[in-house]
């Protein structure tokens, strides 16, 4: 649960820079800047649309690379220092608007490394994680359906506050601009450095 937490709350933390510093635009919800390319498009503005469109598109590239480094190196340790190393370059302010796709990418490599073996939940968006609470929700309180994994009620709702709290956090660093970043990046790399039997990054099993 606590991997859980500080990865949500880096990822809420993330947003908020991206949101108010980097283009008003998130590294890690893709529904919303989907629907800023959808209003780009129709108010003409190609531009902004086109830079919106590109955001998803890093997601997924971001997932991709991710499964092919599982496939050879196959504990998440080395996706999330990379993710540290992607956050801090954004950090020194050289990406300028580019910085938002590639956070983007470093969004999709967090989740994607964690939800394959660490937690069950996604950890960099929450809108699925909103709909696995309310199945929990409904298992526990409809008679004779169990919920399958006990606490993972807790998780979602430790995962909602801390992604909150870490968006929080973000808008008050906002004001040192791309700068602000580099506090996700040492926290996410000191954290990934911490010994396997604190962190369970543990290599995956095919």
């Amino acid at each position: 649960m606590l991997w859980a937490a500080l990865l949500a709350g880096i990822a809420g933390y993330v947003d908020a820079i991206c949101y108010l510093q980097l283009g008003g635009a998130f590294a890690a919800n893709m529904t919303g800047n989907l629907v800023d390319f959808g209003i780009g498009l129709a108010a003409g503005h190609w531009a902004r649309a086109a830079w919106c469109a590109s955001l998803p598109l890093a997601f997924l590239l971001g997932i991709l690379a991710v499964r092919l480094l599982l496939r050879t190196h196959r504990s998440p340790r080395l996706s999330l220092l990379l993710e540290a190393g992607i956050i801090a370059a954004a950090a020194t302010g050289f990406l300028g608007f580019a910085a938002v796709p590639v956070l983007a990418a470093a969004m999709a490599m967090q989740n994607e490394a964690v939800t394959h073996g660490v937690v069950a939940v996604n950890v960099a968006f929450i809108t699925g994680d909103l709909q696995r609470l309310g199945e929990r929700l409904v298992a526990e309180a409809v008679p004779g359906q169990p919920p399958k994994r006990e606490g993972q009620r807790r998780l979602i709702l430790a995962i909602l506050v801390c992604y909150a709290v870490g968006a929080a956090i973000g808008t008050l660093a906002a004001g040192w601009g791309a700068a602000a970043l580099i506090l996700p990046a040492a926290v996410l790399a000191a954290a990934a450095l911490l010994p396997e039997r604190w962190t369970g990054l543990v290599a995956e099993r095919h």
